[in-house]
Parts: C-alpha cells; sequence; structure tokens
C-alpha cells in the first residue's frame, strides 16, 4: 500500500478542518482519560472507538462536525454499545493476556486487532447485528498479511513525533489528527466496503 497517497488522502481530507480536528481529539483524549479514571479504565476504550468512528466519517467524507459530543460518544449511541463494549473490552484483555507472554506477541495482537474500532462502524452503518467478537476475529482476518505493512506506516510517523516532543508536546495536537485520519485512509483502501453489506 502507497503510504504516501495514504497520508495525502488524510491531509485532503482534514484540509479546512485541521482546527476542528485537533480541538476534536484533544477534547476526545481529555474525555477519554476522565471516564476511563471513573472506570478504572473499562469505558476509556469505547470513548478511543467513537474518535475512531469519526475519523472515519472524516475520511468517507459523512462528517460535518456538527456535534463534536456526540461524535465523541459515538460507541455508546451508535445503536449497538453493548457490541462496541465487549468487542473493545475483550480485544484490550486479549491483547494484555498476549503481552504477559512476551511484548512481540502482543504487538502482533495489537496490530492483528488494530482495525476492529472502524469495522463495528462499519457493521453498525449496515445493521449488521453484531456478536461480541466479531469486529475482533474480522480484522484479525483482514489483517492477515498486512500486519508488518501497517506496523511500517506507524513507524513513518516516528520523525514527526520526535519533531512533536521538541516542541514540549505541542505539536501532538496536529500529529495525533493526522494520524488518525491516515490509519482510517489506510482501513478504507484495505477493507473497501465489505462490511458496509447487511449479514
Amino acid at each position: 500500500m502507497d503510504r504516501a497517497a495514504l497520508k495525502q488522502q488524510a491531509k485532503l481530507s482534514l484540509q479546512g478542518r485541521w482546527g476542528w480536528a485537533v480541538g476534536f481529539n484533544l477534547l476526545g483524549l481529555i474525555l477519554a482519560s476522565i471516564v476511563g479514571g471513573i472506570t478504572f479504565g473499562i469505558l476509556e476504550m469505547m470513548v478511543t472507538a467513537g474518535i475512531e468512528f469519526t475519523f472515519l466519517a472524516v475520511i468517507d467524507d459523512r462528517e460535518d462536525g456538527s456535534n463534536i459530543f456526540n461524535d465523541i460518544f459515538s460507541g455508546f449511541t451508535s445503536g449497538q454499545a453493548m457490541a462496541v463494549f465487549l468487542n473493545t473490552l475483550l480485544s484490550g484483555i486479549f491483547i494484555w493476556l498476549w503481552s504477559l507472554l512476551l511484548v512481540v506477541p502482543g504487538l502482533i495482537k495489537s496490530l492483528a486487532y488494530s482495525q476492529a474500532n472502524y469495522i463495528l462502524k462499519d457493521m453498525q452503518d449496515a445493521g449488521t447485528t453484531i456478536g461480541a467478537v466479531d469486529a475482533i476475529t474480522a480484522s484479525r482476518q483482514l489483517m492477515d498479511g498486512h500486519k508488518w505493512e501497517y506496523f511500517v506506516l506507524q513507524l513513518s510517523f516516528l520523525g514527526w513525533a520526535i519533531v512533536a516532543t521538541l516542541t514540549a508536546g505541542i505539536g501532538y495536537l496536529w500529529l495525533l489528527p493526522y494520524i488518525q485520519a491516515t490509519n482510517a485512509a489506510y482501513y478504507r483502501q484495505l477493507a473497501g466496503d465489505q462490511f458496509r453489506t447487511a449479514a
């Protein structure tokens, strides 16, 4: 997959929306931390899912930015909140359990499950009834043969991360939305519309 093309697509999708993207991502991370603190981290992943749902909508050009709070909490309000909760919770548990063996197995499973939230969004939009591990299983299958490619995509942001760190972290306000949009673009190119059709 062409990393430069994915990044260009992300930048084009964020063009004219950078202010919104920075504010949305920052507020989302703050609220995720608050929710995570109150619930001992259990519901933090639901807010993270809502953030990824929204950046996928940006890539699909279906995000108007009219209700930032609704977007952040879309994991809770999507109509299948329990399915989102179970898939995100179990994904986290599975990655943690694999990480107990060694760092590498945990990293591999993290890459394998990396597309689960995007798949959840597509399946919900299609009206598909989602089971407790459906998105996890679909992500694992989708990423078969693509984990290294996705890992290299994440590494490609390392230079920008160093620059962002040198700005006392301020640069991350722009870098994180850029990464989110690029990751969503990667998913859309990899998965296409296969999960948008109700099963």
